[in-house]
């Protein structure tokens, strides 16, 4: 392995310098609900964001590019658009100081003294406009700066069946430059959930991975960040975040942030018309014994992945994808080659991994309205396309996005359809399934499932947003006796109950009927400059074999970031 790092090391810090900070920006940030929107008007032509997260110099061109175009936004964008340049201000020009920092000196706290205090309370609660996001410490010194942060959250559930989980977490934060081409950024978050310890157990931050369970309370934490290089040819990443490949707003069928972070490097480059990014990544299989000391024993498991994305047209951009899943020995060099044709390699050795090919396309098709899809190949041979081979292991999602219909501003519309054929993301050796620890790496719902979804969203200040979302679930789960592809940890070969023989072909929906339906209306209010108050009410109803459950849960959030 050692063979492998020196060399990359060494070509990470061979290359010259160039200006531009790489750090990424969190997939949670609302600059992407902003961009989304915006490219969806014809305010930008192509954002090109098959690949998040952004680094924060794209983002800022991107903000700089809409600024020439304010005129043709709503008054609610133009505020949010001048609240976001503010936020990436040292980005767009790295000699513009924040706004409260004394004159003549490069930091800037709050808690300088206790006039400073005073005048920065007020100022976070005084609604002003435009403001620039919180920081406890900034400090910036030319190409060199520092940012830290404070980020706590409180959310309370309660359904109607009378369990209860709440959670508060906080979060550390710390990001900044080194001579402007080197970023890092690092979050550690630590959180307690209280309540039901079923329902807490489900709560999404946990992703079902590794946490403390007490009989009173459950405690869990969690380590993210990145340090990335940018050079004149390409830009160098070293990262633990959550990533996302492809489309879609219900769920993405590349990769998708459903499965818990996973460490990796990548490497990457920008045009105005396209981008190249490739990524090699470190899994976490399931576990498969123990040692005579009763360690687990986890096999080593790799993703490696490139994407290139292209704009044929102005409005419309293209995205490729190749990936490999791959385990039970160390990093193979001939997925290190960043542009290699992985399935071809995957073929010269020995055809034991798991390939994966993926289409998608985005076009606006008139300024307001936008339309996408995704072609999802987990297997493929020409002469069964069209036939219900069981290896058709197939994936496709449409959708279509609608801003300011009939010329209602800040009004948002998006309809998205969901198709996973059985046996996607499974594979015939038990390393390769396409997850981390035991979630999709893909869309969350799964093999032999489909997703149709809506979402309406009304704008009604820079600070307030009201939306309704529903969204229908329906899966075909395995029989007791015979498996047709509706579980991910099973592959073609795996057989159940008194089934003698693999299937050869595949029924979209066959098997045990499971159904949900989830119908939600939120309300979502930023108080004060960062600080943000979420309520939402949620009912669902699910159906397992046709037996049928209704509940009804409602959501409170608090979100605090200083």
């Amino acid at each position: 392995m050692k063979k492998i790092i020196q060399p990359l090391i060494s070509l990470f810090f061979a290359v010259l310098l160039t200006a531009g900070n790489p750090v990424n920006v969190p997939l949670g940030h609302p600059v992407y609900h902003f961009l989304d929107r915006i490219e969806s008007m014809g305010v930008l032509d192509n954002v090109l964001d098959g690949v998040k997260p952004f680094d924060r110099s794209h983002v800022a061109e991107l903000l700089q590019q809409i600024d020439q175009n304010r005129e043709k936004l709503t008054s609610i964008d133009r505020e949010k658009l001048d609240n976001l340049l503010l936020d990436f201000r040292y980005e767009i020009d790295p000699e513009q100081k924040y706004a409260n920092q004394p004159s003549g000196q490069d930091w800037y706290s709050p808690f300088d003294g206790w006039q400073r205090i005073k005048t920065d309370f007020f100022r976070v609660f005084a609604q002003n406009q435009p403001e620039e996001e919180n920081h406890l410490f900034l400090w910036e010194d030319g190409g060199n700066s520092f940012y830290f942060d404070f980020i706590y959250d409180i959310t309370m559930d309660s359904r109607s069946d009378e369990v209860r989980r709440n959670k508060d977490m906080m979060t550390f934060s710390a990001r900044g430059t080194i001579a402007e081409n080197f970023g890092y950024s690092v979050q550690v978050a630590m959180a307690t959930l209280r309540g039901d310890l079923v329902y807490r157990n489900n709560d999404p931050l946990l992703k079902k991975t590794w946490r403390n369970n007490r009989e009173d309370a459950t405690y869990f934490d969690r380590s993210s960040g990145d340090i990335a290089y940018r050079s004149p040819y390409v830009d160098f990443r070293f990262a633990v975040q959550p990533v996302s490949w492809g489309l879609g707003e219900s769920g993405q069928l590349i990769l998708s942030d459903n499965a818990e972070q996973f460490p990796y490097f990548s490497v990457s480059k920008y045009w105005s018309w396209g981008s190249f990014t490739f990524l090699h990544g470190k899994l976490l299989a399931t576990e498969t014994g123990r040692t005579e000391e009763n360690q687990a024993i986890f096999p080593d498991k790799w993703l490696t992945a490139n994407r290139f994305e292209f704009s044929p047209l102005t409005g419309m951009a293209v995205g490729l994808t190749g990936m490999i899943v791959y385990g039970n020995r160390s990093a193979d060099w001939a997925y290190l080659f960043p542009i290699n044709y992985f399935r071809a390699v995957e073929h010269n050795l020995r055809d034991r991994d798991n390939a994966l090919l993926a289409l998608d396309v985005e076009s606006r098709i008139t300024s307001g309205f936008k339309m996408y899809g995704t072609l999802f190949l987990d297997e493929l041979r020409k002469d069964k396309l069209g036939t219900d081979w069981y290896g058709n292991k197939h994936g496709f999602q449409i959708g279509m996005h609608l801003v300011d219909p009939l010329g209602i501003p800040n009004l948002a519309a998006r309809f998205e359809y969901t198709a996973i054929m059985p046996w996607v993301y499974t594979h015939k050796y038990n390393v390769n399934r396409f997850m981390n620890d035991s979630l999709s790496l893909g869309h969350w719902a799964g093999p032999n499932s489909q997703v149709i979804y809506f979402h309406i969203e009304k704008e009604w200040h820079r600070r307030l947003s009201t939306g309704i979302k529903w969204q229908r679930w329906q899966h075909g789960a395995n029989y007791p006796d015979e498996n047709i592809g509706g579980d991910i940890y099973l592959g073609h070969s795996a057989l159940l109950g008194d089934q003698e023989q693999a299937r050869e072909t595949r029924h979209f929906l066959e098997g045990i009927p499971e159904q949900q339906n989830r119908f939600e209306l939120y309300i979502r209010y930023e108080v004060f400059n960062d600080i943000y108050l979420n309520l939402a009410a949620i009912k669902i109803r699910s159906e397992v074999d046709r037996q049928k459950t209704d509940l009804t849960e409602v959501h409170f959030g608090f979100h605090l970031n200083y």
